[in-house]
């Protein structure tokens, strides 16, 4: 239990980490101020995609570590990495619905959903599939 909850701060600051280098690249880029949750505040539209689109890949990434790390448990870490994203995301929305369009936090916050169920399906093999590989294809014991 200890090792999936560990596994999952892990990956939340693997996904903190990924958007926050991608927010100071884009940063350095336009010679401007580092904006840590605003999106549309670089010039162009580009940025904005491209920072929720990091959003989605920095989320998958962090899950990947999260429930790889904790392997005996992997339901547990699926719910406190979600519930931990969900308060990520909607931290960020909430910050940001005063001062700016609130489609590009929504979106990452969709992305951000989206990338952890991929993730989990990656990871998580699905148990009836190996079972019925192995109705049908016998293993070769005799060793011939």
């Amino acid at each position: 239990m200890k090792k999936s909850i560990l596994g999952c701060f892990i990956g939340l600051s693997i996904v903190l980490s990924i958007d926050s280098l991608s927010r100071v690249l884009v940063a350095l880029y336009h010679d401007h101020t580092i904006l840590m949750f605003s999106y549309s505040a670089y010039p162009g539209a580009i940025w904005a995609i491209l920072l929720t689109l990091m959003a989605g890949i920095s989320t998958f990434l962090g899950g990947l570590f999260s429930f790889s790390y904790g392997k005996s448990k992997q339901v547990l870490s699926l719910s406190v990495f979600t519930v931990l994203i969900i308060l990520l995301r909607y931290a960020q929305i909430h910050l940001l619905y005063e001062t700016e369009t609130i489609a590009y936090p929504i979106t990452g916050f969709i992305l951000s959903l989206l990338a952890i169920f991929f993730s989990w399906k990656l990871v998580r093999p699905e148990k009836k599939k190996d079972e019925e590989f192995k109705q049908h294809h016998p293993v070769d014991e005799s060793g011939a």
